[in-house]
């Protein structure tokens, strides 16, 4: 009699570990996955609201701490340690992404804001490059070689403070006629420029403020709590 062949028998190790699951998540994978979008979701909203917004430190630990738990299979202590290292990461590089691509537009859109700071850089830019009017231009050039003794020193005062106004007044009358683009590109320079002349580290580490490591040292504490309280 002809029909379907017998089912093959099942061999049933007793004692062994089932499989993982392809639903099982991996904790550490979960971690470095929400470690780098709360970076990234952080620099955004730094860019956003320009404030440093310091508070994200603690609201990182916690949602770490929360993924590692819901995702977490490894032992207590792992977890915990984990939570922790990627805590101070997400810290870290949301620090480094705010400095490399939001605290610039940050400066030149407070600085653009500002038509006294915006004239302050005319002043230096028209200053190194000389190029006011040619009258002040001369006389500002006859004050840096110095005058004769013969001068009284109540006129010299004078003098110095009439060429003050007139570099100030055609500093502003400068930044006044300038387009939008011919501020921007000043702003842009000068701001450039003080980040090449302080250095990505040195300026990075100014990032952190007080503040900064008091919402961190929480965060860290929740992260690790948290991750022991979803691990075993």
């Amino acid at each position: 009699m002809s029909g379907a062949p017998p089912p093959r028998p099942t061999v049933r190790v007793y004692g062994a570990r089932p499989h993982a699951g392809s639903g099982d998540a991996n904790p550490v994978l979960a971690g470095v996955i929400a470690a780098v979008l709360l970076a990234v979701l952080w620099t955004l909203l730094v860019y956003l609201v320009h404030k440093p917004v310091s508070l994200g430190g603690w609201g990182a630990g916690g949602l770490i701490g929360l993924a590692l738990a819901k995702a977490g299979r490894a032992s207590r202590r792992a977890l915990g340690t984990v939570a922790v290292v990627l805590t101070v990461g997400t810290v870290v590089l949301a620090k480094a992404l705010i400095l490399a691509f939001a605290l610039g537009p940050i400066v030149r859109d407070e600085v653009l804001r500002s038509p006294d700071a915006t004239a302050a850089l005319f002043l230096i830019d028209m200053t190194v490059r000389r190029s006011f009017s040619p009258d002040l231009q001369a006389a500002l050039d006859k004050q840096a070689r110095g005058r004769s003794d013969t001068t009284p020193p109540d006129l010299r005062t004078e003098l110095a403070f009439e060429l003050r106004d007139r570099v100030i007044a055609e500093a502003r009358a400068r930044e006044a006629a300038a387009s939008l683009a011919e501020r921007e590109r000043l702003v842009r320079t000068y701001s450039d420029s003080i980040v090449a002349r302080e250095g990505f580290f040195p300026m990075l580490g100014r990032l952190f403020s007080f503040w900064d490591l008091l919402w961190l040292g929480l965060g860290v504490s929740s992260a690790w709590k948290l991750a022991q309280s979803g691990a075993g």
